[in-house]
């Protein structure tokens, strides 16, 4: 079986974990794989790995209005036609709404071709989603003012449709949380075209390292109690932020480190942190030095407000921290409160700076719950969330639709 798998990320950002382990596993059973996401080159696309039965292409990023990376690259869309048409595809599978998926898709099928489509965000504005801007930190960025904050806003409206679109006209749509569930009846899906198909775990590049070891190779002291947070995207950090100036007045030994974009101001509480030495800011690390960071922490945190699109989501380091046998500090927010209460892989508060807080004090100050949480956790990766898993779930749903993989 020839399958197209598409995603609108950059390599190493957001969504392209999610379609490159499904990608994976389809080439994994036996068939035909190409997978494409976005290159960090502007105008060029280029093939960056090749095997037996498998390609993986990266397009360009150029686009007129939005950031590399984001799906709306012109050029992007042009080549993966120009690209793939040639070929019959059994089977696409796209991991966003954008146009470089949903539009190439759409040119690239015929009338036998199965189209899934992957809704695991919640974008539209008038349902709470990401492009609500009444949820962003303040003030809102510079980009969101004058002409070109217009002109966003009208992009932002137009994929509001296109994300419905895309739901209703695939063949099968693909879940990553069961509160999403709610948008797909809204818009008179049926639930035998959905399928709930969480962000694995992926137990085989992230295992349970010693502590000592992956401290001893960042400069971090052993002895101290350390806090990970481990993210590409930070929408809720004004709560952690919060929430770190709680834990810190109760217990001001407690060190945190930062994996990814840069969160905080200088002047505020974490920068305070930063410069007596209780905060560390690694920046962003290729995916292959995650593990290292992971081991090194005692707990990894995960905050989460109260939100439509918060509800909506899985966020993708909580499979990262299952994988590591780490206990993670949460909020109880859609699904995430059951699998922690289920599997107990931590703890999970309100929805609030004084809920995540408890949280990690919880594991802070109970060293033998924060280890019982993570040897739960990573059973609970190896048995109910590794990638594998999950794949087999993938085909079995898509027998139900009259498609083998």
């Amino acid at each position: 079986m020839n399958i197209l798998v598409l995603n609108h990320n950059l390599r190493e950002r957001g969504t392209y974990f999610r379609s490159r382990e499904v990608a994976r596993g389809l080439h994994a059973r036996g068939h035909d794989v190409t997978f494409v996401g976005t290159g960090h080159g502007y105008y060029r696309a280029r093939k960056v790995e090749e095997g037996e039965r498998w390609a993986h292409w990266e397009t360009a990023n150029w686009s007129l209005l939005r950031s590399g990376g984001e799906g709306f690259s012109q050029i992007g869309q042009i080549q993966r036609y120009l690209l793939f048409r040639g070929k019959t595809w059994d089977f696409i599978y796209t991991f966003s709404h954008t146009p470089v998926d949903q539009g190439a898709a759409r040119m690239l099928r015929r009338k036998s071709t199965f189209w899934m489509t992957d809704w695991c965000d919640l974008w539209n504005s008038e349902c709470g989603g990401l492009h609500d801007s009444r949820y962003w930190s303040q003030p809102l960025p510079e980009w969101m003012s004058g002409l070109r904050g217009a002109a966003m806003r009208a992009s932002f409206r137009m994929e509001d449709k296109m994300e419905t679109c895309a739901a209703v006209d695939a063949d099968a749509v693909s879940i990553i949380v069961e509160p999403m569930r709610e948008h797909t009846r809204a818009l008179g899906i049926a639930d035998e075209r959905v399928l709930h198909l969480v962000s694995g775990a992926d137990t085989k590049s992230i295992t349970p390292l010693d502590r000592n070891d992956c401290r001893a190779e960042l400069a971090l002291p052993k002895e101290r109690t350390i806090i990970g947070y481990i993210a590409n995207a930070t929408p809720d950090t004004e709560q952690l932020v919060d929430a770190m100036k709680i834990v810190w007045e109760a217990n001001p030994g407690v060190m945190m480190f930062s994996v990814g974009p840069r969160w905080y101001q200088e002047s505020g509480v974490i920068g305070q942190a930063k410069k007596e030495g209780r905060m560390l800011d690694f920046g962003f690390r290729p995916f292959a030095e995650i593990p290292r960071y992971l081991g090194a922490s005692d707990l990894l945190v995960m905050p989460l407000r109260d939100l439509p699109f918060n509800r909506s989501r899985w966020p993708n380091k909580f499979g990262d921290h299952m994988a590591a046998g780490r206990a993670t500090a949460a909020c109880a927010v859609g699904d995430m409160k059951r699998i922690i209460d289920e599997h107990a892989v931590g703890c999970a508060g309100e929805a609030t700076a004084e809920g995540l807080a408890g949280a990690i004090l919880r594991l802070v100050e109970n060293r033998e719950l924060r280890e019982a949480c993570g040897a739960n956790a990573r059973v609970a990766a190896e048995r109910h969330f590794s990638w594998p898993g999950q794949i087999e779930r993938l085909a079995g749903f898509l027998k139900t639709r009259g498609l083998e993989v």
